[in-house]
C-alpha cells in the first residue's frame, strides 16, 4: 500500500493469478477437482476470514459483503461501515475501505489465507484513492494492477533444499503421505484433496471411456471454453455510470447476468448431450465414464470426455449460446461470444499437458477472432480450434503445427480455427462447412471403405497432382467430392495454401456418424 494512501479512502482490487496453471499443474484428477472447487470460493472465503482476523476484527455492522444488485449499499449513508464489497467472482474481487491502512491489513490477511489454503496460488492487489468518479477510479486501478503484474514475479513458495523429498508431479516439497492413495504429496496437493473430499465419491479418471482413432490408438478429449470481449463489453455498458452507487449496482448486475447465462447454457447443453448420448444406443447408468465437467466458474469451462462427445458438446454449447446476451448499450443487445479449444489426447497422455493444449487451441481461436477482418461490430466472435495429439508428449501448439502440418510443397494441412458466426457461413473456414465435410467423407467411407479415406489423407501430404488424381477417379465412379465440398485446396488473401478437407479427414473417427446440430452450426451474427 502506498504511504500516501494510508489515511485516505481507497478502492482496492484483488486478482488471482494463473488460475488455469494452478488447477491443472498436477497430473492427478482428484487434485484438479479440488483445485477447481477451491478456486470457486477462495476469494470470498479469504475476505470473510480477513475481516474477522485483523486486529481489531471488524464488527458485523462495520462491513457489508452483499452482492445483490438491488440491495441497499450502506457504505455511502453510514460512516460506521468501514468496508464495502463491490464485486466478487471467479477469482477476482473489488472493495472500498475507509482508509488505506485498513485495506492493507485486509489484503495482508487475504494473502496469508491464500498461502495457507492455496499454497502455490498467487494473488495480486492494487489500490487507488477514491474520488467521486468510479469509472476514472477503476481505470486508474486496473492500470496500476497491470503495471504491478507486469513487474512482479510469480512466487512459488518451495523453500526446499536439494535433499528434501519433492512431489513427483509438481516438484514441490513433500509434507507427508496420503494414507488413502499411498503417494507422497505436497502442501498444495493436501489442500486440494481436502477440498475435493467434500464432493463425496470421486470418479477415477482411468475409467474414462475412450474412442478408437484411425491410427489404432484410443483417445479421450479435453475441452476448454472461454468468453470473449467481457472487458470491452462491460466498459461499454458502464460508460455512463460514473457515480459509485449506480456503478456498483451495474457491475453486480452484469456479473450476475454473465454467471446466470453460463449456468443456463451449461445446464441445457449437458441435458442435450445426455439425450444425444442415449440416442446413440450407448446409454450407461454411470455416465461419469463418458463426460466430466472439471471446472465451470465465471466464463471459464473445462471438461474431459470420451473423444466422440467433444464435438457434440461444442455443437450444443454454441447453439445455446446463440440466444445469450450480456445486456444492452443504447438499446442494442450485446451478445455473449466465446471461443473453444479441444485436445484429442491418447489415453496415456499427461493430464495437465492435454489441458494445456486445449487452452492453447482456445487461445489460438481467440487470437484469430480478434483480427480486424473478423470482428463483429468491434467484437470478437465465436471460433473453435482443435488438435489431435497422438503422442503422450504433447508439444507446444505453434511448433507442432509448423513441424507436422506443413507439407514439402508448402501446403498447410490445418485450416482451423473455424468460425461459428452466421456472417461467415459461406467462408471456407465456416464451422458449418467443416461439419458438412465430415458428414460427406463419412458417407464416402461407408461406400468405398476406410482405405480410400486414408489414402486421401496420405495423398494430401504428397504431390498435389496425386491428390487431385484420386479425387478425379472418385468423380468418375460417381462420387464427386469437389461438387459436394468445393475445391480441396484454399488460398487465403496472403497467398497461403490450405488443405481444405484435411481437418475433416483427421477428426472423422471422433464424430459419431449421426447429426448433432441443426442448420449450419452457426450462432448469431
Amino acid at each position: 500500500m502506498d504511504n500516501h494512501l494510508m489515511e485516505k479512502e481507497v478502492l482496492c482490487i484483488l486478482d488471482t493469478r494463473q488460475i488455469q496453471k494452478y488447477m491443472f499443474r498436477s497430473n492427478t484428477y482428484v487434485d484438479t477437482l479440488g483445485g477447481s472447487d477451491l478456486m470457486a470460493r477462495i476469494v470470498g472465503d479469504a475476505i470473510r476470514s480477513a475481516i474477522k482476523s485483523i486486529d481489531p476484527p471488524l464488527k458485523p455492522h462495520e462491513y457489508d459483503l452483499s452482492l445483490d444488485p438491488d440491495a441497499p449499499i450502506p457504505y455511502f449513508d453510514d460512516k460506521d461501515v468501514l468496508l464495502q464489497l463491490v464485486i466478487c467472482a471467479a477469482g477476482n474481487a473489488m472493495f472500498l475501505a475507509r482508509t488505506g491502512r485498513l485495506a492493507q491489513k485486509i489484503i495482508r490477511k487475504i494473502s496469508r489465507y491464500y498461502l495457507d489454503h492455496g499454497y502455490s496460488l498467487n494473488l495480486a492487489a492494487a489500490a487507488v484513492e477514491k474520488t467521486e468518479n468510479m469509472d476514472q477510479d477503476i481505470f486508474e486501478l486496473y492500470k496500476k494492477l497491470y503495471d504491478f503484474k507486469a513487474s512482479a514475479d510469480i512466487s512459488d513458495p518451495l523453500g526446499a533444499l536439494p535433499v528434501v523429498l519433492r512431489e513427483e508431479r509438481t516438484g514441490q516439497p513433500v509434507i507427508g503421505r496420503d494414507e488413502d492413495r499411498g503417494d507422497y504429496i505436497s502442501g498444495a496437493s493436501f489442500n486440494r484433496r481436502r477440498q475435493a473430499a467434500n464432493r463425496g465419491e470421486i470418479f477415477d479418471l482411468k475409467d474414462m471411456r475412450t474412442t478408437l482413432g484411425a491410427d489404432g490408438k484410443r483417445y479421450k478429449a479435453v475441452l476448454h471454453v472461454d468468453g470473449n470481449n467481457l472487458g470491452i463489453t462491460i466498459r461499454k455498458m458502464l460508460q455512463r455510470t460514473e457515480d459509485y452507487q449506480t456503478g456498483i449496482r451495474a457491475r453486480r448486475r452484469i456479473n450476475y447476468s454473465i454467471e446466470s447465462q453460463y449456468k443456463s447454457i451449461m445446464k441445457r447443453t449437458l441435458a442435450q448431450l445426455r439425450d444425444y448420448y442415449d440416442g446413440l444406443g450407448r446409454s450407461d447408468p454411470n455416465y461419469a465414464h463418458e463426460f466430466q465437467v472439471i471446472h465451470n466458474e465465471g466464463d471459464d469451462i473445462n471438461c474431459m470426455c470420451n473423444a466422440e462427445l467433444a464435438f457434440p458438446f461444442m455443437d450444443f454449447f454454441f447453439e445455446n449460446l446463440a440466444d445469450a446476451y450480456i445486456g444492452e448499450v443504447d438499446g442494442r443487445p450485446i451478445p455473449l461470444y466465446c471461443c473453444g479449444g479441444i485436445c484429442f489426447a491418447t489415453e496415456e497422455s499427461d493430464f495437465h499437458a492435454a489441458f494445456t493444449m486445449a487452452e492453447e487451441c482456445c487461445e489460438n481461436a481467440k487470437k484469430t477472432s480478434k483480427m480486424e477482418k473478423n470482428l463483429r461490430d468491434g467484437l470478437a466472435g465465436n471460433w473453435i480450434d482443435f488438435q489431435i495429439c497422438d503422442s503422450p508428449y504433447v508439444q507446444e501448439l505453434d511448433m507442432l503445427r509448423e513441424n507436422s502440418y506443413v507439407t514439402d510443397t508448402n501446403v498447410n494441412l490445418a485450416l482451423r480455427p473455424y468460425c461459428l458466426d452466421e456472417v461467415a457461413k459461406d467462408e471456407e473456414y465456416a464451422y458449418g462447412r467443416f461439419r458438412k465435410r465430415v458428414s460427406t467423407l463419412q458417407r464416402l467411407e461407408r461406400e468405398y471403405g476406410m482405405r480410400t479415406v486414408n489414402r486421401l489423407g496420405e495423398n494430401y501430404r504428397l504431390e498435389r497432382f496425386m491428390y487431385l488424381e484420386q479425387v478425379h477417379r472418385l468423380a468418375q465412379n460417381g462420387f464427386d467430392l469437389e461438387a459436394l465440398l468445393g475445391s480441396p485446396f484454399y488460398r487465403d488473401e496472403n497467398g497461403n495454401t490450405y488443405a481444405t478437407w484435411y481437418d475433416a479427414l483427421k477428426v472423422m473417427p471422433f464424430i459419431p456418424d449421426a447429426p448433432t446440430c441443426s442448420g449450419n452450426g452457426a450462432t448469431h451474427d
